[in-house]
């Protein structure tokens, strides 16, 4: 009776993580302070299992998401930006992502949201 109560808990933690996995696929965007001033972003994320795939798009064109994961909330990956790899760290809340990057020049923390028709113009 325990190993079937355990059994099922451990199914119940599984599916509740792939619904939040899941629940991370679509279009984001936020602004990334920078000193030349912000720097709009917007990321397309598509999550398989605990699989992260994806781009990300700036006025300076569009980069893959390389090495994405995802562990519960926190989803995890890089970007290379002229021979710079970035590597970011991201916490999922609802319907907005708190990110922290890391690079060369030091870390930065920023938020992205999901896009909706409401909020995309359409």
């Amino acid at each position: 009776m325990l190993r079937r109560s355990l059994s099922c808990v451990a199914c119940l933690l599984f599916a509740a993580a792939t619904v939040l996995a899941s629940d991370v696929n679509g279009r984001w965007q936020g602004a990334v302070p920078t000193p030349d001033g912000d720097l709009m972003l917007t990321f397309e994320f598509k999550a398989e299992g605990d699989v992260l795939t994806g781009t990300v798009e700036s006025v300076m064109g569009v980069a893959p998401l390389k090495n994405g994961k995802i562990s519960g909330t926190v989803l995890t990956f890089d970007v290379e930006v002229e021979a710079m790899v970035i590597s970011h760290e991201a916490t999922v809340d609802g319907d907005q992502i708190r990110i922290t990057a890391r690079g060369d020049w030091g870390e930065t923390v920023y938020v992205v949201k999901r896009v909706t028709a409401s909020t995309s113009g359409a």
